[in-house]
């Protein structure tokens, strides 16, 4: 098997909830595969405080979380 870790970028507006999940699962789950990271292209000024909640919940890690804008990935643009 090949040891290649893909990233992967969840997108979407506020990154305040579905794409921070997205982020979580996968980097959970798919920790020796996939390096996950979310963005928005209008995100919020925090997490959306029912995510960290349900994330809690489920033991999966919440610590660094925070909403980033898009721009943050786009200097990578080309490099990979």
């Amino acid at each position: 098997m090949s040891d290649k870790v893909y990233n992967t970028l969840f997108l979407c507006t506020g990154n305040s909830a579905r794409s921070i999940m997205a982020e979580v699962l996968l980097n959970n789950f798919g920790r020796d595969r996939f390096r996950a990271y979310s963005a928005g292209s209008r995100p919020g000024p925090q997490v959306n405080p029912l995510t960290i909640e349900v994330l809690q919940s489920a033991r999966l890690p919440v610590e660094g979380l925070r909403s980033k804008s898009w721009d943050e990935f786009a200097s990578n643009k080309g490099s990979g």
